[in-house]
């Protein structure tokens, strides 16, 4: 069975959509859980008994929210979602069951207007490429699922368990051809919520996420800021110093 886990701040109106679509799933042990990360706007009360709405103090941005969401998850599948996607989610749950997928995610052959009559299970071979955008619907096996660094807030996340199941776990991805994932993209990454600090190529979810790679004893690669990578290619020690200090205390503390 599967517990879908959607982090929101409310500003898309398609989570509305995606919680409709969810009540119409008839099996009874389906589970959605909500972080309700807007402190001071919406107060939904679901009217569903297999919705749990987790209103959060403080935004826990997305990391931890999925983390959360595992936690309090009551069966041996989970799905992290998007809340600003559009998707068949009756007849999702109801193929991933079918055919005990094992861990799926979002690709750009899902950026199709409309779901084709048939469904096919296709295998992602290259476990070393997450594919972008995989962490917009992104299902996993919960015994598979890693422990996510709570300081580790906003990006990388879907990359952390994406390579858990593909390098450590040697489980492969797949994509659902023929399912159409529309809606939005991303629109609360994109939107004011997020702070300066959070937004640039190289921050502490960077760091963080070097950290938890280094204790899976895997190698990883990521977007570097322009001032390191200038001062590699004219070979400015003083500048590489100071991010591999960045990195060295972070790996070390």
């Amino acid at each position: 069975m599967v517990s879908y886990i959607i982090p929101t701040l409310w500003k898309s109106p398609n989570i509305f959509k995606l919680i409709k679509s969810f009540e119409s799933i008839i099996n009874s042990d389906a589970q959605l859980i909500i972080i309700n990360n807007n402190v001071d706007g919406n107060d939904y009360q679901p009217q569903d008994r297999r919705i749990t709405v987790l209103k959060m103090r403080e935004n826990e941005f997305i990391n931890p929210s999925w983390q959360l969401g595992v936690d309090y998850s009551l069966n041996n599948k989970v799905c992290i979602v998007n809340d600003d996607i559009i998707f068949d989610v009756k007849r999702f749950h109801e193929f991933v069951i079918e055919k005990d997928a094992k861990a799926i995610c979002f690709t750009a052959w899902n950026r199709v207007d409309k779901d084709l009559d048939v469904w096919e299970l296709v295998e992602i071979e290259n476990g070393n490429a997450r594919p972008a955008g995989g962490g917009q619907l992104m299902l996993v096996n919960k015994e598979n699922w890693p422990t996510l660094p709570y300081e580790m807030k906003l990006w990388h996340g879907d990359d952390v368990i994406y390579y858990y199941n593909t390098l450590v776990k040697k489980i492969k991805f797949n994509y659902i051809k023929g399912m159409a994932i529309t809606g939005d993209q991303s629109v609360t990454v994109t939107s004011d919520s997020i702070p300066k600090k959070m937004s640039g190529t190289f921050t502490q979810d960077t760091l963080e996420y070097y950290k938890k790679m280094h204790t899976l004893g895997l190698s990883c690669s990521t977007v570097f800021p322009m001032e390191l990578k200038m001062a590699w290619k004219y070979g400015d020690i003083v500048k590489k110093l100071e991010f591999e200090k960045k990195l060295d205390r972070i790996i070390n503390k």
